[in-house]
Formats: structure tokens, sequence, C-alpha cells
């Protein structure tokens, strides 16, 4: 298989994922009143202790090699405590001040984020082809977040200031791991990232009292995110710039809201309209792009 195809097909797939994890995620934070930095935590704590462990068993490259670098040490730590934890966080904290259109619109915005970065270290002006897939993925993802009410999008600064660094995040935790991933490989690089990232969340854990009740259905839907929402979508998704470029990966990636909306109408039988079905063939149209542009 070409290799550009596989890392598309990684990165769509990985979108997918978090999208299906966005189900279980919803029903863990609404329905059953789990809070977002009891589940931010947990789930990525767990999601890279067991990540490592169990690629520590397939007797490949040690989990430990990428500590022996220097400089790596140091991208390591910048890639779980800046970019993995503030990507997780920023985002439900912009849910909390504003709504989820609002925080997805924001978060959104990465793409055009990490463009702006490779044009001013490439010292050039974006490509025709990086303007069009990112306007169309970022206004299919506007219109399948707000329903096409643009009335819904509750923009305080608190809000605004939460979105944008969810947004920076994500595109730091994109470019930032491209070279460890291709020396070391995306298990090792967000199984340290996710650990490094809980580990530094967890003093700041007694500022927030723990809500909702652990049963047998909490259970499984946080283990769905762990394992569907966490791990294998970051591997994916991460793993994906090995082959693509991150400015790619960062447009791919907008398969996630057309996937949740999607899931959502087969799950829980929601509707989608007009304005929906607008933004998923524009979602559609830029991934397409980007996958026969070479």
């Amino acid at each position: 298989m070409n290799t550009r195809i596989k890392g598309i097909l990684q990165c769509a797939l990985g979108a997918l994922c978090w999208g299906a994890s966005g189900i279980a995620g919803q029903y863990l934070l609404v329905n059953r009143d789990i809070s977002p930095e009891w589940l931010t935590f947990c789930r990525l704590l767990s999601a890279g202790v067991l990540l490592l462990f169990i690629f520590s068993l397939t007797g490949q490259t040690g989990i430990w090699s990428i500590w022996q670098n220097k400089k790596d040490r140091i991208r390591i730590l910048v890639f779980g405590m800046l970019g993995m934890i503030w990507t997780q966080y920023g985002y439900f904290a912009a849910i909390k001040y504003s709504n989820a259109p609002t925080a997805t619109v924001l978060e959104y915005l990465m793409p055009i984020l990490i463009i702006f970065w490779y044009c001013l270290s490439e010292r050039r002006l974006p490509h025709l082809v990086e303007i069009f897939c990112t306007v169309f993925a970022f206004v299919g993802t506007v219109l399948i977040a707000t329903h096409g009410n643009f009335g819904s999008l509750a923009l305080s600064e608190k809000a605004l200031f939460w979105g944008l660094l969810a947004a920076a995040a994500c595109a730091l935790y994109t470019v930032e791991p491209v070279g460890m991933i291709k020396r070391y490989g995306a298990p090792i690089v967000v199984g340290w990232g996710m650990v490094i990232a809980g580990l530094s969340f967890l003093p700041f854990m007694g500022l927030f009292p723990f809500t909702g009740a652990v049963d047998l259905s909490v259970g499984l839907a946080f283990l769905f995110v762990v394992i569907v929402g966490t791990i294998c979508s970051f591997v994916l998704y991460l793993g994906s710039t090995k082959y693509i470029s991150p400015a790619d990966a960062s447009i791919i990636a907008a398969l996630e809201p057309l996937s949740s909306i999607l899931l959502a109408f087969a799950v829980f039988g929601q509707d989608f309209g007009s304005f929906e079905l607008l933004g998923m063939a524009l979602i559609i149209a830029a991934v397409g792009v980007v996958s026969v542009h070479q």
C-alpha cells in the first residue's frame, strides 16, 4: 500500500475513533455527572500506562529508549505537559464557559495555526490547496457543530481563551512529536505523552471533587473512552504524521465531528438537516482533495 494512502487511512480512522468516543464521553459527562477534570486525568494516565505496558510485552524497542536522548527528553516533556494535557482540558474548559459547539469550532482552528506555522518556518505563502482544504474543513465543522444556528455560539472571554489554548495545544502536539514518532514509533511517544500529561495534572486534582457514581455502565463507557477514544485515536492520528504532513493530518481530523453526528444519528436517533449535510459535504470534499493532492 502506498505510504501516503496508509497515512490518510490511519488519520481518518483515528478521527472516527475520536468521534465514537464522544458518544461515551457525553454519556459520562452529561448522563452520569462525571467531572471533566477527573475524566481527563483518569483517561490520560490509565491510557498511557496501559499503552506502554502493552507495547513492552511485544519485545520491540524498549519503552525507556526515548529517555536516553537529551533533546528527546525535553521534547516528550513539552509534548505531554503543553500539548497533550492542554488539548484535552482546554476543550472541556471551553465547553464549561460556553458550550460544545463553540468549543468545537475554536479547537478546529488548529489546521489554520499549523499551516501558519509552516508558512512562517518555510518563509512562504500558503498554497491554494491548503487554503481551500482548511476553509472547507473549518466551515464544515462550524455547520455541523452549530446545526446552522450561529446564535448558539457563546463566545465569552474565558471561552475564547480556553478554546484558543486548546487549538494551539492541539497544533503543538500534532507538529512537535513528528521526529520522535519516526525514531521510536507512535505507541512509545503517545504512551509517555499521556503519562506525563496525567502526572502533571495530578497535583491539581485535590481542587476538583469527584462527582458521579461508578458502576458497570460507567466502567464500560470509561473503558471505551480509554481504549478506542484515547489509545487507538491518538496512536492512529499521530502515527499518520509518519506518512503525511501534520497540516494534512489536521484537515483530515475534521472527520471527527462528522463521525460524531453520524453516530449520534445511529445510536440516539438524532436527526440532521440541510446545514449538517452541507457541512458533511464540505469536510468530505476537503479530505478528498488532501487524499489526491501530493
